[in-house]
């Protein structure tokens, strides 16, 4: 495995995403008449990372530093209390290699050494799953060291979705091709191989059911839920990255990892409308009948990052027209205050509807999927110069307001106890924010939304294997 070759070639992408921005800002800041000719400035959107990154670094040592096996709670202090979400981590373990540098790899280690740990000593049942999240403000009982222990009560956070397992196996993936460390990929083929045997599905399209929860009886069962387009669109991924580092291998039931991820791609294919020109959500509970109801924003973007299909490229066009909205302190149930505004992406068609919470707020790591999103179609969409320079203009429009969130939103907020400074993280949602699924996201800090905004603005692209945007 050549580090040095990955490392150059994420190097160079970087390089020429940065390049394109810059000339297509400069040429609309010398057309703009509100602009004066300045542009954004540079030297603000480092800052604005290096903050984003203080602040992954504050969650992640709260209970522990160094070299301490460990999860990162996701949240700052509130009613989740010390949990740390596996989709969570993952996205933070992206961002830290996506930055790259010897701090940033040693935390992107330490936390894929969680993950190792927490499938191995996984709870109630160890059989390569992960749970969806654990808690990690003490050390385990085992005498391991490692601040990981059961999500148990009062969340019983045991159930496993096939987007989480293959989110973690994906981050450890990641983590072998920059490494070579093969305890890593060993990691990535258990769970691979878990939702194989667990979630593969022969109704309706295929693809990959939802995935597993654990009954009152500690008993995992099938989850009653639909096909989810999104878990399916993460299987995709993390199937064709092992196909790569596997040399086109197998899973344990003989089948090749290219035709399971070709399984999953038939699925998530089969849920395009070509119509209306977006993904549906999945199916329902029936496994064939597609659930029309909401429309989310993560299968739009999330699609193309995957694919890099430019036959699917307009769902991200959809996702803005449908799905974008500005939050302000008139709007029924908002946390804002002032004249405060947020201009960004919602989770879904239901949260603009809501009555109970407000049917502006902004979901900030939404937000950051469609940074990432534009960007990889700047590079990989073969759009026209025109166009190019509109996804561009978005793209500074959103990070303009990702910057403004993390300068203004989340004083006062706390991580063990401790203070988290202002202008550091990103919260989840300017306000309380309804996804239609059952739960919310709110102005709480999260590591989530400012994993995926330092993903999106350095251009990378965590479904490809080395973050490249453009397939090789």
């Amino acid at each position: 495995m050549n580090n040095t070759s990955a490392s150059q070639k994420l190097l160079a992408f970087g390089m020429v995403a940065v390049a394109v921005l810059a000339m297509a800002l400069s040429a609309k800041a010398q057309n703009s008449p509100n602009s004066g000719g300045v542009l954004p400035s540079t030297k603000t959107l480092k800052a604005s990372i290096a903050n984003g990154y203080l602040f992954q670094n504050t969650m992640m040592d709260a209970y522990a530093s160094g070299s301490t096996v460990r999860l990162v709670q996701s949240y700052s202090d509130g009613g989740l209390g010390a949990t740390a979400f596996t989709y969570d981590n993952a996205v933070s373990i992206n961002a830290y290699l996506v930055r790259g540098g010897a701090d940033n790899l040693a935390r992107a280690e330490v936390l894929g050494k969680g993950l190792i740990y927490a499938q191995s000593t996984n709870f109630p049942i160890n059989d390569g799953r992960f749970a969806q999240a654990y808690f990690v403000n003490k050390a385990n009982p085992d005498g391991s060291g490692a601040y990981i222990t059961p999500a148990g009560f009062p969340f019983y956070f045991y159930s496993s979705s096939t987007g989480d397992q293959a989110w973690a196996g994906m981050a450890l993936v990641q983590l072998y091709h920059r490494t070579g460390d093969k305890d890593y990929l060993t990691a990535a083929l258990k769970v691979a191989n878990w939702i194989v045997l667990n979630t593969y599905n022969t109704f309706g399209a295929g693809g990959y059911s939802f995935g597993t929860y654990i009954n009152q009886f500690n008993q995992s069962v099938p989850s009653p839920n639909g096909k989810s387009t999104e878990g399916n669109i993460d299987a995709y991924a993390f199937f064709s990255m092992l196909a790569d580092v596997t040399d086109n291998g197998a899973a344990q039931n003989g089948t090749s990892w290219k035709s399971l991820a070709k399984h999953a791609l038939v699925f998530v294919k089969a849920m395009y409308n070509s119509t209306g020109g977006y993904f549906y959500t999945g199916t329902l509970g029936d496994q064939i009948t597609i659930n029309p109801s909401p429309i989310p924003e993560d299968c739009q973007t999330w699609s193309y990052l995957a694919l890099l299909d430019n036959h699917y490229k307009h769902t991200i066009d959809w996702a803005l027209n449908n799905l974008e909205t500005t939050d302000t302190s008139a709007s029924p149930h908002s946390s804002l205050t002032g004249s405060e505004t947020i201009t960004g992406m919602v989770f879904d068609t239901a949260s603009l509807t809501t009555t109970a919470d407000d049917p502006t707020a902004v979901w900030l790591e939404g937000t950051s999927h469609t940074i990432a999103a534009l960007i990889a179609r700047i590079i990989a969409g073969n759009e026209s110069l025109s166009s190019r320079y509109t996804d561009l203009g978005t793209v500074e429009y959103f990070i303009e307001n990702c910057e403004k969130a993390q300068a203004e939103l989340g004083a006062g907020q706390t991580v063990n106890g401790i203070p988290i400074p202002l202008g550091e993280g990103l919260v989840a949602a300017t306000s309380v924010m309804d996804t239609g699924f059952g739960y919310s996201y709110g102005p709480s800090l999260h590591i989530g939304a400012t994993g995926w905004y330092l993903i999106g603005v350095q251009g990378g692209n965590p479904f490809q294997l080395g973050y490249s945007t453009v397939k090789p």
